[in-house]
């Protein structure tokens, strides 16, 4: 761990008014300590995520007037999905700024893709709390726009969640997920089953949540295209 917060604001180009926001968002569950007042950054993950979204939503909606709302849609769900996160991570080397357990760290946690999408998610929520909305903004536009005009050449590629939706919602059905995890949280596997009409149509495992059910929905694709 690189114990330097000054560095890390200067990879991401945000200085952080109040410290124990950013203390907050780097710290994994696994150097989680409530007794001692130290807590992780899940609760900045679920806040991170819905910030991306709506950011992201807002500039294809103004920068994408012709498009349809199913390529939005595409678009926007690769432009948030695991591997963009994950890219955004390496781009300003978080992995290395996460506090976390020595059994974590011990078994490669600061490169596991899960934990470098929640980190980065938590990342943009403590933004958001500490300069607003606008700061927030500053950052994705920085790290997540200049990939959005690849994925606008050939929206949601990899987006086999969306794609499975779609071709059920043109017969009048949807899909439902279901989500359950093994193992030790620094080592845990994640796994998804997806059901239509209450039928087990595919399975997978990932991890993360995301990830898992991405695999679930390519396999239930994979199955309808044989």
């Amino acid at each position: 761990m690189k114990n330097n917060p000054k560095k890390f604001e200067e990879n991401i180009g945000y200085n952080f008014r109040d410290k124990k926001i950013l203390k907050t968002a780097l710290n994994h569950k696994s150097n989680e300590t409530k007794n001692k007042g130290i807590v992780s950054n899940q609760r900045y993950e679920f806040l991170g995520d819905a910030v991306l979204q709506l950011v992201i939503t807002r500039f294809l909606f103004d920068n994408y007037p012709k498009m349809e709302e199913g390529d939005l849609t595409k678009i926007r769900s690769s432009a948030v999905n695991q591997n963009t996160l994950v890219d955004v991570a390496k781009e300003i080397s978080i992995g290395d700024y996460l506090s976390m357990s020595k059994s974590e760290e011990a078994t490669g946690g600061r490169q596991k893709k899960s934990i470098l999408e929640d980190s980065v998610e938590a990342l943009i929520a403590a933004i958001y709390l500490d300069g607003g909305i606008s700061q927030s903004r500053k950052f994705i536009k920085k790290y997540f726009y200049p990939k959005i005009a690849n994925l606008s050449v050939n929206p949601g590629q990899k987006d086999y969640k969306t794609r499975l939706q779609e071709i059920y919602a043109k017969k009048g059905k949807s899909v439902i997920y279901y989500d359950s995890s093994k193992g030790p949280d620094h080592n845990k596997a994640f796994y998804a089953e997806v059901k239509l009409d209450n039928k087990v149509i595919g399975k997978g495992v990932g991890h993360s949540k995301k990830s898992a059910q991405q695999s679930a929905a390519e396999a239930a694709i994979n199955k309808i295209n044989k």
